[in-house]
């Protein structure tokens, strides 16, 4: 169960109409964010903003020592966020002797305009490989993306008028799964400002951003 938890935080009226992308599109951006369980800080993310391949947009940054990328592409009608697993979930099928490790994917797409009320699919991923013969699989998916609402929100780095976004994950190894619950609140040109996911008992993971450097 606690390695089902762990993989979960791996990977959140008045219309609310996006005025720009669901990212941060300013190359050479730095998007500071602290991580903490109930008051304790677990973590300090500095995502770099630069261009990536047929201008896309990546948001480089170092988690536990190892780097990170997330890759974005801007349409006219949507923000999407390209799906990969994290290390961490291929390395613990490594500990577990997993072999011919495969991954498939659904990218996360943000609609340019989101209304209280409107629903659309979430992400999702699972990785699958052989032990001992037989099919073992890692998979975390989200089946449901449900818009709040749009509230203003004060974060260390200012006060923003956010569209609130809620997500219904499950996350499943072998026969076990567990559900969990994840809060978004999205700025257009900035993206993610603060996220919550509960996890055991009443703490709740909470990464909000602190500072942007331009």
């Amino acid at each position: 169960m606690k390695s089902l938890v762990f993989l979960s935080l791996l990977f959140s009226a008045a219309t609310a109409t996006a005025a720009g992308p669901w990212v941060c599109t300013d190359t050479g951006t730095h998007l500071i964010y602290e991580e903490s369980i109930g008051k304790m800080q677990t973590a300090t993310l500095d995502k770099l903003v630069s261009t990536g391949d047929n201008g896309s947009i990546q948001l480089t940054y170092t988690r536990e020592g190892v780097p990170v990328v997330e890759r974005w592409t801007v349409y006219p009608d949507s923000t999407v966020l390209h799906i990969e697993a994290p290390e961490q979930m291929y390395e613990l099928l490594r500990t577990m002797r997993v072999e011919d490790i495969e991954i498939t994917s659904r990218d996360q797409v943000l609609p340019a305009e989101m209304n209280p009320g409107d629903e659309f699919p979430g992400f999702g991923f699972t990785l699958s490989g052989r032990k001992d013969g037989e099919r073992s699989t890692v998979s975390v998916l989200s089946d449901r993306v449900r818009v709040v609402g749009r509230e203003r929100i004060k974060t260390p780095a200012g006060k923003f008028e956010a569209t609130r976004i809620e997500f219904r994950t499950t996350t499943t190894m072998g026969d076990s799964s567990v559900e969990s619950h994840m809060t978004q609140w999205l700025v257009p040109g900035i993206g993610l400002v603060r996220q919550e996911i509960p996890v055991i008992g009443e703490a709740v993971s909470v990464t909000e951003l602190k500072k942007i450097i331009q």
